[in-house]
């Protein structure tokens, strides 16, 4: 008797089914591999916790800690039209509210949840300077569930749809922007909430690469709308998107058609978030002048910024007026963005739009009026998503920025934090990427001695007092060294940008 033979469709079936099985299992050690990569930074960000914070144990003032805490006793115990007003109640020369809207409502939904969990976290009047184990242990936690939500999703999101070359190159890309030392070492140590904008800044940039314009404009007003230093990135996105804008339309009334969408989003978007502070002029500008004060100088503390690297030569707050401080760096700043809005004009692509970003924020940071030495994160991030494109100048970036904040992180005590994590970050990017077997000689004898002149000045700082006339002659190096350093990525990030038109 003769046997039948398996037809086709027969024997294409098993073959089918292991190939879907092959695939199951290829997809279920992705996810596996990101789970482990989130618990691991998770876990480095929950270990950085354990260690002081800005301002622990130092009254009156303490520090960013307080504030943030502060602004969820004010805004849940205060009517809104208060939450930017010196009363009897709100003292604002105890770190009064200065950030946007969203903050204020991030702010009022924690000190909710606060009310429900700790109370005498956010009893208005008597829980100032309030340092409890359990208040700590709220406030620490809010900023891991921060991340965990708002930066985490960005991060992973981004990985898997820009880097398609498997799930290695993925799983590293996703391990090295989730170590980058300084937004943990600034969050969950100095303590702030800056995942929450950086996240919302990220995911904006990942719509602009989707496509969905619309979703972008909307998520960089959010981001803008949480914190002002959000707008470093405004140049980029503005001109991205007009440069997409111009490039996708066929006729010219298709293009204004596109820019009025847009207007009409980033409009509504804004009359969202301000809402409750738009019913008189005077709610609506005591808001705009608490975010946007201009009595505060130049520049704070030892930034690593060119006023300050230049202080010790030109004294600038001295020769010339607030006024015209203000001025001069608004002219230096836009000159610095000319090119990389005639860039992102002519070739509105999405690595384009990250490095944009990052010149962007860097031409602010080095450049304008006000600056802070934990805004270096704006620039930084963005770079750090090209992590697997640019291995070496994320990594080099990385470290420099860490390294431009340490004067702040001793003073906080995380020196320790900042050893481990320094090293460990490193070691990463040099194994785990071509940052060092990509880089040619000339550029790896650059990078080996621009890392031996930060182990200089930390050796120097540890072992050498400074003189009694130059009390902040070691913050001042280490400004003025990182400051150089941020001037040459300037320049390698608009060269590339160049490159890539």
């Amino acid at each position: 008797m003769r046997e039948r033979r398996a037809t086709p469709s027969k024997r294409a079936a098993p073959a089918a089914a292991k190939q879907a099985g092959r695939a199951n299992a290829a997809a279920g050690g992705a996810l596996a591999a990101v789970l482990c990569v989130c618990a691991f930074a998770m876990l480095v960000r929950a270990e950085v916790a354990v260690h002081p914070y800005s301002g622990a144990g130092k009254p009156p003032m303490y520090g960013d800690y307080e504030a943030q805490r502060h602004w969820m006793e004010i805004t849940v115990n205060l009517p809104v039209r208060e939450w930017y007003f010196n009363t009897s109640a709100n003292d604002l020369l105890y770190w009064g509210l200065d950030y946007p809207p969203l903050t204020a409502y991030f702010s009022w939904a924690f000190g909710k949840l606060a009310q429900v969990v700790h109370p005498p976290l956010v009893e208005l009047g008597t829980s100032r300077g309030l340092e409890t184990p359990p208040s700590k242990l709220f406030m620490r936690a809010s900023a891991l569930v921060s991340d965990l939500t708002c930066f985490f999703p960005a991060a992973m999101a981004f990985c898997a749809l820009h880097y398609t070359g498997g799930t290695s190159d993925r799983t590293v890309a996703l391990l090295l922007v989730l170590l980058q030392p300084a937004p943990i070492l600034v969050d969950h140590g100095h303590f702030q909430y800056n995942a929450v904008c950086l996240g919302l800044a990220m995911l904006a940039a990942l719509c602009a690469m989707r496509g969905r314009h619309l979703a972008c404009a909307m998520l960089f007003c959010a981001a803008l709308n949480y914190k002002q230093m959000s707008l470093y990135y405004a140049p980029a996105f503005f001109f991205w998107l007009l440069g997409s804008s111009w490039k996708q339309s066929t006729t010219f009334l298709e293009f204004v058609l596109r820019v009025v969408k847009l207007g009409i989003a980033v409009g509504a978007t804004f009359a969202l978030c301000w809402a409750p502070f738009l019913t008189s002029t005077e709610q609506l500008f005591q808001v705009v002048h608490r975010i946007f004060p201009l009595d505060r100088g130049l520049y704070e503390d030892k930034v690593a910024n060119v006023w300050c690297a230049l202080s010790p030569l030109l004294k600038l707050k001295l020769w010339l007026a607030q006024s015209h401080l203000a001025l001069l760096s608004l002219t230096v700043t836009l000159a610095a963005l000319i090119p990389i809005a005639i860039v992102l004009l002519r070739r509105p692509t999405t690595r384009n739009l990250l490095l944009g970003m990052t010149a962007s924020a860097l031409a602010f940071f080095l450049f304008s009026y006000q600056v802070h030495e934990k805004t270096i994160l704006f620039p930084l991030i963005p770079l750090s998503f090209l992590v697997l494109e640019m291995p070496l100048a994320s990594c080099w970036l990385g470290v420099m920025s860490t390294f431009s904040m340490f004067p702040l992180l001793q003073r906080d005590g995380l020196s320790l934090a900042y050893t481990a994590l320094l090293p460990l970050f490193t070691s990463l990017s040099l194994m785990l990427t071509s940052a060092w077997h990509g880089a040619s000689p000339a550029t790896r004898a650059a990078l080996v001695l621009s890392w031996c002149g930060c182990a200089l000045l930390h050796a120097l700082h540890a072992m050498v007092p400074p003189p009694a006339l130059y009390p902040d002659v070691f913050p001042l190096l280490f400004a003025a060294y990182s400051c150089l350093h941020f001037v040459g990525f300037y320049v390698v990030v608009l060269c590339n940008m160049f490159v890539q038109s």
